[in-house]
């Protein structure tokens, strides 16, 4: 019995390092998760629903928010290139998938704009039209140019840009919002890159809920 009892003991003390290693990474990881799926906090600049932060595509960026930009899939260059709004709530209710939303916009001081749905994954929402976002080219807009895109999980007339569940498993989800909108400006006017926080943006508004 002795014998086996310090071999058992030899056996873990070779496996203890290695076990106390990879949960000091595992951890680690989780924090850093965590703190990344808390957004830019404080670096956000509010505009109505919108969000902005003047850290994406800066030189001078943490590696936080380097970390947000990759996973939340901006593909961030330079301000002067282009600036990301985005919108998890409405008047401070979470975007959520038995809600209908409206957006009303206009023309935008860019070269190109487009407007995007994200599921609270990050990634694109499966649909079966394989339609993800609109821009300013292929919107239908109304006889005095403006335009306005329907949102929602069930279908709609006009431009609807559906929403739905994530491809991720529901238990992995960790945030409040069953969706996002990200608005992209490619080479935005001076208006955004002055004052981001009163640039014209697209209105969203909340239709009603299921």
């Amino acid at each position: 019995m002795t014998l086996q009892t310090n071999t058992l003991n030899s056996k873990l003390r070779l496996v203890r390092w290695p076990l106390a290693v990879l949960l000091v990474l595992a951890i680690s990881v989780l924090a850093l998760v965590l703190t990344i799926r808390q957004g830019l906090g404080e670096s956000f600049i509010r505009n109505g629903n919108w969000y902005t932060s003047e850290s994406i595509g800066s030189a001078d960026a943490s590696a936080t928010v380097r970390a947000v930009v990759a996973i939340a899939g901006l593909l961030a260059s330079t301000r002067e290139d282009s600036m990301y709004y985005t919108v998890k709530s409405v008047d401070g209710e979470p975007l959520r998938l038995d809600c209908r939303y409206r957006i009303e916009g206009d023309d935008y001081n860019a070269d190109w704009w487009s407007i995007t749905a994200y599921g609270w994954d990050y990634f694109l929402i499966p649909n079966q039209q394989k339609r993800y976002s609109f821009n300013n080219e292929n919107v239908v807009r109304n006889e005095d140019g403006s335009w306005v895109i329907q949102v929602s999980a069930s279908k709609e007339e006009g431009n609807w840009l559906p929403v739905g569940p994530s491809g991720t498993p529901i238990s992995s989800k960790s945030t409040d919002n069953d969706f996002d909108l990200l608005f992209r400006l490619y080479t935005p006017g001076d208006a955004y890159l002055q004052n981001p926080e009163t640039a014209p943006l697209p209105i969203v508004t909340l239709e009603g809920c299921s």
